[in-house]
């Protein structure tokens, strides 16, 4: 765990770009973020690259598919949002809930969040939030039925076009990289609203990093509803309310996680159990009440330069209760 991974692949890809060529694609800051991976009994492998708004389809045929996309919020001149991802041709993985690898690159200026505050404490407004979102015929369900939703990945983030071995916080400080890596998730009590993002009551996110001056919700106001353990690391749960009046509730990892591995259905467990909690100023889920949208990604605030943010490996087991 932590922040060096100390990622090696080895050195032989048959490349099939889709669509167009990397030139073209990359017409806003052109670069070269080449995926390396050792074909194995997988057949071909395929690299597809995309900019700006992209939203691709990567089947598992023997389980969950994901969608890749760019979910871009407040997009702006002369900025970066690209995404390269490898998938095997015959759509088989190592396991029924292996996603792709994938990586994106992005660059945004500083945009002020609160331009009221003094300068020393301004806070950037996000641009975008590209994620891998499994589509999943287990979900929507209800949080009475979730047995388990074991989460399995390996992240880095660096500065420039390619992929960095690594995570370092000296490279991101210095190019003043606003981001951070996190499971987005929504509920709501009807199963159809639990699947979008932009108006479900409910959203769980955990930060298993976060760097610069950038806050998850209600983390600014400093306050700890509580502490849970996962895999070794802690994490602070914060709650708030966003713009569009949903209910937040963050949990953010104390130290970087760039490796986990383990369920994280506690973390539900433990927000249902604040009901009845005076004080908190959000409502709180139930358990009728449906899981619709699981994506993981990095939210992209701002940066000096391009920053790529790499996912080698990623898998959302989602198990209904007694299964």
């Amino acid at each position: 765990m932590g922040l060096l991974l100390g990622l090696i692949v080895n050195a032989f890809l048959l490349s099939i770009p889709i669509g167009s060529t990397l030139g073209t694609l990359f017409k806003l800051r052109p670069f070269r973020n080449d995926i390396i991976q050792q074909p194995k009994d997988h057949n071909h492998i395929i690299v597809t690259s995309a900019c700006e708004e992209f939203h691709e389809f990567a089947q598992n045929k023997i389980g969950v598919n994901y969608t890749v996309n760019s979910n871009e919020i407040l997009p702006e001149t002369d900025s970066t949002l690209c995404m390269t991802m490898t998938t095997f041709e015959n759509n088989t993985y190592p396991s029924n809930s292996t996603a792709p690898q994938f990586s994106f690159t992005w660059e945004y200026p500083f945009t002020t969040a609160n331009v009221s505050s003094p300068a020393n404490e301004t806070k950037p407004l996000i641009h975008a939030f590209p994620q891998a979102r499994i589509d999943s015929s287990v979900i929507p369900l209800a949080l009475e039925e979730l047995g388990q939703l074991n989460l399995d990945f390996t992240w880095t983030m660096g500065t420039g076009n390619t992929i960095a071995p690594n995570t370092g916080l000296l490279p991101l400080g210095a190019k003043e990289v606003n981001a951070s890596v996190g499971l987005d998730m929504y509920m709501d009590p009807d199963q159809t609203m639990a699947g979008d993002a932009g108006n479900a009551t409910f959203e769980m996110i955990i930060f298993f990093a976060h760097f610069g001056l950038q806050d998850p919700v209600g983390f600014g106001n400093g306050t700890v509803v509580m502490t849970d353990t996962l895999d070794g690391t802690d994490f602070n749960l914060f709650v708030g309310r966003n713009a569009n009046s949903q209910n937040i509730f963050s949990w953010v990892a104390t130290q970087p996680v760039g490796e986990f591995h383990s369920d994280i259905t506690p973390l539900f467990n433990s927000i249902l159990s604040l009901r009845g909690a005076k004080g908190l100023l959000v409502d709180i889920p139930t358990y009728t009440d449906f899981l619709g949208y699981v994506g993981f990604g990095t939210q992209s605030y701002s940066s000096i330069g391009n920053v790529t943010f790499w996912v080698p490996r990623l898998s959302v087991d989602i198990q209904k209760l007694g299964t």
